[in-house]
């Protein structure tokens, strides 16, 4: 009887172990997906030339008039003339309206010239691009 004890206790300090490395493998993947956006959109673009102002909100200030290339209520793709850094949180003013709304920088490539091509994610929709 002792030896069935000991084997059940032996079994589930094993299930035990499985059950948590299973249960923090996935909480490190949930975290690592939190941390990092989803390089898939989540609608379509539409071709846009909008006019919008680019502020920064941390230091070094930058503040740059440009034209977004498409537009989707969660995401813009706006030509610039300066790099931007993923990751940085900008405001982002369209100037037609005066509306701003709050976006990260998700991307930064060059362009030909001096030019950069920047994505942006908005936290909340921009349901009015085109009025």
């Amino acid at each position: 009887m002792l030896w069935v004890v000991t084997v059940a206790a032996f079994l589930g300090t094993v299930l035990v172990g499985v059950f948590a490395f299973v249960l923090f493998s996935q909480r490190d993947d949930i975290r690592e997906a939190l941390r990092t956006p989803t390089q898939k959109r989540t609608e379509s673009r539409t071709l846009a030339r909008i006019e919008v102002e680019l502020l920064t909100t941390d230091a070094p200030f930058i503040n740059e008039i440009t034209l977004t290339e498409n537009v989707s209520r969660y995401g813009a793709r706006v030509v610039t003339k300066t790099q931007w850094r993923p990751s940085d949180d900008v405001d982002v003013k369209l100037r037609r309206e005066g509306l701003s709304n709050r976006a990260r920088i998700a991307y930064c490539k060059p362009l030909k010239g001096e030019a950069f091509a920047i994505g942006l994610q908005f936290s909340l929709p921009v349901p009015n691009w085109m009025t």
